[in-house]
């Protein structure tokens, strides 16, 4: 049974096992493994997919599959700056570890909710998909539509501190360069490229936030980020050529197209009113969406009756396999789990033990009034 406190010492020891199975995208299978095995022992038939170049997702119907999908994905980031990443630390109520957050806390609540089905010995009409590389080209979430869903509505357990979330953000990722003219590093009048660049990301970014912001029932304003930036030679030297990656997140009514619109748009008026080249590569980018699924309500509901407080409703600020599901399957899709977006992809990544063990209350909950 989920009732504290044998719940979360079960929850705290499934996680720290799952975080300390590496599992950076494209190096999911001992993970896929350990997951098909820990299904198999549960009594289900899970299945193994074979995922071009990455993995395997595991997969398992119960009944017909057809009426909710509950999906999940194995990768994770790589270490980067976290400090044994793989060695998971129990503080205060809380796991420490590499995928904690994003996303093996919402993986423990999808198996404490097999668990619990298991033990009832019922088999509501529901599949549940561990899927891999979403962190990079989504390929699993592909895979798992080629060979067929039969649900036509979603929940995904990505971190969204158990908000309700109705939409997804979309997104452009892409590089930008800038071609200058490299000089002496004491000549003052050679224009510095890298200033250039951030001249250029400053009006950007002030441009985008006021045509892009939306005010509505789900208010979002543009999220960007530099990612990544390479220029320069040394301090004697005035750098000739800057290479950016730039990340950003914008509200689900604005289009990729107008985004991208934009984006050319400003890239060419600054590109002649500097008088320098602008090199500019697409490298990805989605629509977002607002769902209408039928289980809003319902989620809500059995949230507010196990949980005790009223949820909130919202647009998760980021891309997620929810985008490829609804656009190219029209499968309608939630976003609901347990985890802290800001502790994803850090060094401090950790999740709330009891977080896990209420969206798995709750869940479980959902599924015995399907």
């Amino acid at each position: 049974m989920l009732e504290e406190p044998s719940s979360y010492e079960k929850a705290s020891n499934l996680l720290s096992k799952l975080i300390s199975i590496p599992s950076p995208s494209g190096r999911e299978e001992e993970l896929s493994y350990f997951i098909y095995e820990y299904l198999g022992r549960l009594g289900f038939n899970p299945i193994l997919d074979e995922v071009y170049k990455t993995g395997q997702n595991v997969v398992v119907r119960l009944g017909r599959g057809d009426k909710l999908l509950l999906c999940g994905h194995l990768d994770t980031l790589p270490p980067l700056d976290m400090k044994e990443p793989y060695k998971p630390v129990v503080r205060n109520g809380r796991v420490y570890g590499r995928g904690a957050c994003d996303m093996k806390g919402g993986l423990t609540s999808m198996l404490l909710v097999l668990e619990e089905l298991s033990r009832a010995k019922y088999e509501p009409d529901v599949t549940f998909a561990f899927v891999v590389d979403e962190e990079m080209y989504g390929r699993g979430a592909a895979e798992l539509l080629i060979r067929g869903v039969g649900a036509r509505d979603c929940i995904i357990l990505e971190p969204t501190s158990m908000d309700i979330c109705v939409g997804n953000a979309g997104c452009i990722e892409f590089n930008l360069i800038f071609h200058g003219r490299s000089g002496h590093g004491a000549c003052r009048e050679t224009e510095n490229t890298i200033i250039s660049f951030f001249n250029f990301y400053k009006e950007l970014e002030d441009k985008i936030n006021l045509e892009f912001s939306i005010n509505s029932e789900y208010p979002m304003s543009p999220i960007l980020n530099l990612g990544k930036i390479e220029a320069g030679y040394s301090g004697w030297v005035i750098p000739w050529e800057v290479k950016a990656d730039i990340l950003i997140h914008f509200h689900p009514k604005i289009t990729y197209s107008k985004i991208l619109d934009f984006l050319r748009k400003e890239i060419k008026e600054y590109s002649t009113r500097k008088n320098i080249e602008i090199g500019f590569e697409i490298i990805h980018g989605c629509d977002g969406f607002i769902t209408n699924s039928r289980y809003i309500d319902l989620l809500t509901e059995v949230h507010r009756r196990v949980l005790k407080i009223e949820p909130k409703h919202r647009i998760i600020e980021s891309e997620t396999d929810a985008n490829a599901l609804y656009h190219k399957a029209g499968i309608e899709s939630i976003i609901y789990g347990p985890g802290e977006i800001k502790y994803a992809h850090s060094s401090e990544e950790n999740i709330k033990v009891k977080d896990i063990v209420d969206v798995a209350k709750v869940l479980k909950e959902l599924l015995l009034e399907l």
